[in-house]
């Protein structure tokens, strides 16, 4: 690695405090020295951080990165400045899968929730997932937890059940293995089978394995299931074993009901009361998840589990058979009209569709669609599904922008992506866009034009405080001894340029950015650089 001096930039620290003018020399990947004046004769590499503002790479403490990362180069992520990415949320991880889940059919619903295309082979522990990453070289950091429905996977199957004591056991061996080996903690995804199938007492149980190791614990709580109130009782009841818990994506959209300054102020409490519960969550009034959600749960429910071959078969009778179809059209507009105020076919423009398998109703919104199609926007619903195999997403504007500044300007917040890396090369895929997107908005709109946060304070909401969380001892803040992650951007330019539209387009105004002392990112190319580190808790 070559040594780099970064001059004449603003920097901030990440800690907290306004910016100072100061260098930085980075050598063998780190942070060797931060001073008022540092000669461009003392490194390789100068950079001319003139009228910028040098900041520590942001960590994206929510994300499912998890297989993408093995086919991207990072290059929406690394134009946000972000050099980190926590993978293994909603309870879902690469690692540790049995091999035998490979043979069941409930394996597609995994690959289409991880994103992991073509792939078939899964990772017994992290250890194999961490050596497949160093052997392929990755743009970014990866530090991972272990989802939970993985492991009851692998100990029960995807039976809707309580473990028996001797499962239970085994479960918390798993885990317990997994943290020993650099987890940094556990996540739950309560929404979604076979996560919702567990109780209380289950996550509880297993909390105790990962807070004796010093891991956090991150859940997508019960929000379709129980509301906001009560998804959060449990996430407290949760913390009251003594694990830092954190929140994921933690706003009041469709899907999730309830008032989100009520849901806060438990966690408010519970903190007063000596409980470690933070959240996070992504700035734009949106939020996504399978396009499934919009039809009856009976179409795509099997036995409690994920049967999406069932509801495409039930999907495809309704072509044929009246009644169904009425019925289904009839509780699609009582799922909509609850949970998104969708009750005319104007309100349709709310949910846009991300279908990588049938890309004619990618990008596009289900109005739109029905105006096109000359179709009944529930229609397009139920063929987007068939035509999909039941992979299709959803992306829902289902907030006001009210509650969403409750959530982004909440001193308890910080941000995370809920995206991925995305393949370069493949133009079928339709992410959300907050996944191109999140820092650059949050830095751009909240800061810069509407002035509602400082921009010291929302950089420090993207760096020291998540590594903070994570126990990254060495990460989120610009300190000698530390890993050269650095961001440097133009604060007047800085600004997320997705759309719900066009959700590929690159973020503008991040200069460049360092990985691991690596220059990534230069005048805002990618550089072709695979300087990340898969990171282990120590």
């Amino acid at each position: 690695m070559g040594t780099i001096v970064i001059q004449n930039g603003k920097v901030i620290d990440g800690t907290g405090n306004p910016w100072f003018k100061a260098d930085l020399l980075i050598e063998n990947g780190k942070i060797k020295k931060i001073a008022p004046k540092i000669r461009k004769d003392d490194a390789e590499t100068a950079i001319d951080a003139s009228g910028l503002i040098v900041s520590p790479g942001f960590i994206d403490i929510h994300t499912h990165s998890d297989a993408s990362i093995f086919f991207s180069r990072g290059e929406n992520v690394l134009t946000q400045g972000v050099t980190t990415h926590v993978v293994g949320n909603c309870g879902f991880s690469m690692a540790p899968m049995d091999p035998a889940i490979t043979e069941d059919e409930q394996f597609e619903v995994f690959k289409d929730f991880l994103g992991l295309g073509s792939i078939e082979h899964v990772f017994i522990n992290l250890d194999e997932y961490f050596d497949d990453l160093k052997l392929k070289g990755i743009p970014i950091n990866i530090a991972p937890l272990i989802g939970h429905s993985v492991v009851r996977v692998k100990v029960l199957g995807l039976e809707r059940r309580a473990p028996t004591s001797e499962e239970l056991q085994e479960m918390k061996k798993i885990i317990e293995e997994e943290m020993k080996r650099g987890a940094f903690g556990m996540s739950t995804g309560l929404d979604y089978p076979p996560g919702s199938f567990c109780k209380t007492d289950e996550i509880i149980e297993l909390c105790k394995v990962v807070h004796q190791y010093n891991g956090i614990y991150a859940t997508h709580f019960r929000g379709l299931q129980s509301g906001l109130s009560r998804a959060t009782k449990e996430a407290i009841k949760i913390a009251g074993t003594g694990i830092p818990v954190q929140i994921s994506h933690f706003k009041p959209f469709g899907f999730w009901i309830g008032d989100i300054r009520k849901a806060y102020s438990f966690v408010e409490r519970a903190r007063r009361d000596g409980l470690d519960v933070t959240f996070d969550v992504f700035p734009q009034a949106s939020n996504a998840t399978f396009l499934l959600a919009l039809v009856p749960p009976w179409v795509y429910l099997a036995k409690d589990k994920l049967d999406p071959n069932r509801a495409i078969e039930t999907l495809k009778k309704t072509k044929t058979d009246e009644e169904l179809r009425n019925r289904i059209h009839r509780e699609i507009s009582m799922i909509v009209d609850s949970f998104l105020g969708i009750k005319e076919n104007a309100d349709w423009i709310k949910v846009y569709i991300n279908a990588p398998k049938a890309p004619e109703y990618s990008g596009k919104n289900v109005y739109q669609l029905s105006l096109d199609k000359n179709m009944d926007p529930r229609e397009v619903v139920i063929n987007a599904l068939i035509d999909s195999g039941g992979s299709a997403g959803g992306t829902y504007l289902s907030m006001t922008e009210e509650d969403n500044i409750i959530t982004i300007t909440h001193p308890l917040t910080m941000y995370a992506s809920d995206g991925r890396v995305i393949p370069e090369d493949d133009d079928k895929i339709f992410p959300n866009p907050y996944t191109n997107g999140t820092f650059t908005q949050v830095l751009g709109k909240y800061v810069r034009e509407e002035k509602l946060l400082t921009l010291h304070d929302a950089i420090r909401r993207m760096t020291s405080y998540p590594a903070q969380k994570l126990g990254l001892k060495d990460r989120g803040m610009l300190k000698e001894g530390y890993w050269a992650d650095i961001t440097i951007f133009d604060s007047d330019k800085i600004i997320d340029k997705a759309t719900y539209e066009n959700p590929r387009l690159y973020s503008e105004g991040v200069e460049y950015v360092l990985v691991n002392g690596v220059i990534a990112l230069n005048k805002g190319v990618f550089t072709g650089s695979l300087s990340g580190m898969p990171l282990r808790k120590r």
